[in-house]
């Protein structure tokens, strides 16, 4: 039996924070490449442990990605941020942007989906995590996992209201795979959007 059950789920968001921790504009270009990596092979090393991860095919969660990400750049310029924008232009670096594009679509949603909606949302319920049924509904877990997802990002307005709509569709569907396939499809659209109007400080 795992002792340790949290583990697969925390260890892979750690490595993605800890890269964050190193992370400025003067290293970004190979510093963001290793960190893809690095957590790519963490949840690949997991794998076998995420048993929440049941595929499905869902139109309501790529409408809700979708609506997410419009919310997030619409309100972009009505509240103040944390600290200072990102600001890093990687025009000319195509190998930098595919890493990018991929860390965004397909490797951060999975990480942060297994952190936030397959385990911390339930660790709140209770500490036996493993034993909470998918979309068990609590007043704080809800609003613990909101906040901290806003926290987490420089958007932090927009980053509750994402956290929220990821829960919601997370108890709707009782699905995570569902809320992987709403962030990557928010990710891939805010890609789409800063590659067209080279608006850089979402990135």
């Amino acid at each position: 039996m795992n002792s340790k059950p949290w583990l697969p789920y925390v260890a892979p968001f750690a490595v993605y924070m800890l890269f964050l921790t190193i992370e400025s504009s003067r290293n970004l270009t190979w510093v963001y490449p290793i960190k893809t990596i690095a957590v790519a092979a963490t949840l690949l090393f997991f794998w076998r442990n995420y048993d929440e991860l049941r595929p499905c095919f869902s139109l309501l969660a790529g409408a809700v990605g979708l609506v997410a990400i419009i919310i997030w750049i619409w309100i972009e310029p009505y509240y103040p941020k944390w600290g200072s924008a990102p600001g890093f232009d990687p025009t000319g670096k195509p190998a930098f942007l595919g890493f990018r594009v991929f860390g965004a679509v397909a490797v951060v949603p999975i990480m942060e989906e297994l952190f936030w909606r397959a385990f911390l949302i339930r660790w709140l319920v209770h500490p036996d995590f493993k034993r909470v049924p998918l979309g068990t509904f609590t007043w704080p877990s809800f609003a613990i996992t909101v906040a901290l997802f806003g926290v987490e990002h420089y958007q932090w307005l927009a980053g509750l209201i994402c956290g929220a709509l990821y829960n919601w569709l997370y108890y709707r569907s009782k699905n995570v795979f569902a809320c992987v396939i709403a962030h990557a499809v928010s990710n891939a659209a805010l890609a789409a959007w800063v590659l067209t109007q080279g608006d850089w400080k979402f990135w």
